[in-house]
């Protein structure tokens, strides 16, 4: 479990679950949700954190455990149920260099 204060000094809590989904609790007496409420594509209680689909949630609860992205929302009594995927991630994988010219630790952009 992880505890999470926003900015208004509000605790929520991340419990991971067996199925790899994520329990959500915390105080949701004001928020914003996007789309539809059976299936929101944000969440966003007053004072953080916002949560949205796809996105990573290690790098807002900044825990490695919760290495995952954000599928989808289930609103259940008290919270959410995050709905997750695995983050797979490859060290050696470096596609995301492939377009890039690098010369001496320099990169080439007079192309």
């Amino acid at each position: 479990m992880v505890k999470y204060t926003n900015r208004h000094g509000d605790e929520f809590t991340f419990t991971k679950q067996e199925n790899g989904n994520i329990l959500w609790e915390g105080p949701f007496t004001y928020m914003r949700m996007g789309g539809d409420t059976e299936d929101p594509t944000f969440i966003d209680p007053s004072g953080g954190p916002y949560l949205e689909k796809g996105k990573m949630l290690s790098h807002i609860v900044w825990d490695e455990d919760f290495n995952v992205i954000i599928e989808g929302f289930k609103n259940i009594k008290g919270g959410f149920i995050i709905q997750t995927k695995p983050h797979i991630y490859d060290p050696n994988d470096m596609s995301h260099l492939a377009d890039t010219k690098i010369i001496g630790g320099i990169i080439n952009t007079s192309e």
